[in-house]
């Protein structure tokens, strides 16, 4: 991820630590995320990949966090603050998603450009005397098209005309969400994608595309 080209095109200014290029991340690992303060500064950071409320008393919660439902995302205690003033773009060159038989497939732009993946963001720390910790999820919606053929639920896709209104905390989850997941679903449709191997170690080669023996 050309981190660089991200703090001009969206004019932030990047964190300390910011996670190394990686084709295998899990949740729980650190991924990178841009986000917009009340003073309208923007930041790219690391962020751990599984949302902890600020309320949360541990970091370890009974249910997973690293996906949110966008169309429940509001309604849900986890994730209603967030989704309402704390969003976020999630970069990445694609993403995996696995079939019913558990076969990896990886989705891209056929053009390379970088996906900008909605997502929420939320600080959390144990307590007064520990440090905050950034943490994220992405947002899902229901698969369409070609993704809906490997998987019932793909990442909702941040068209970025409206990206200045997602990061903006002034502007409403209510109205924002369900407009960007609808244009999101044009972006979708612009996807390719293909098996590939199942995942072991890291690098560009867990993308490349395996031959099928009928």
């Amino acid at each position: 991820m050309d981190y660089q080209a991200l703090e001009r095109d969206f004019s932030a200014t990047p964190g300390p630590s910011l996670p190394p290029a990686s084709w295998n991340i899990s949740p729980g690992q650190r991924i990178a995320l841009i986000a917009q303060d009340m003073r309208g500064e923007r930041h790219l950071n690391a962020a751990l990949w599984n949302l902890l409320p600020p309320w949360a008393a541990s970091p370890k919660l009974a249910y997973p966090t690293h996906n949110a439902r966008v169309e429940s995302a509001l309604d849900k205690p986890t994730y209603a603050q967030a989704a309402r003033s704390h969003r976020a773009l999630i970069p990445a060159s694609g993403y995996y998603e696995w079939s019913a038989s558990h076969d990896p497939h990886y989705f891209s732009f056929p053009d390379g450009e970088p996906l900008l993946i909605g997502g929420l963001y939320s600080w959390w720390r144990a307590d007064e005397r520990s440090a905050w910790l950034l943490t994220g999820t992405i947002l899902t919606t229901q698969a369409q098209g070609g993704a809906a053929e490997v998987h019932d639920r793909m990442p909702v896709l941040i068209d970025r005309n409206l990206a200045d209104d997602w990061l903006d905390p002034e502007v409403d989850g209510e109205r924002i969400l369900p407009t960007a997941a609808r244009a999101g679903l044009a972006l979708s449709a612009r996807l390719l994608h293909w098996q590939v191997a199942p995942l072991t170690g890291d690098g560009p080669q867990l993308t490349e595309g395996i031959t099928l023996r009928l």
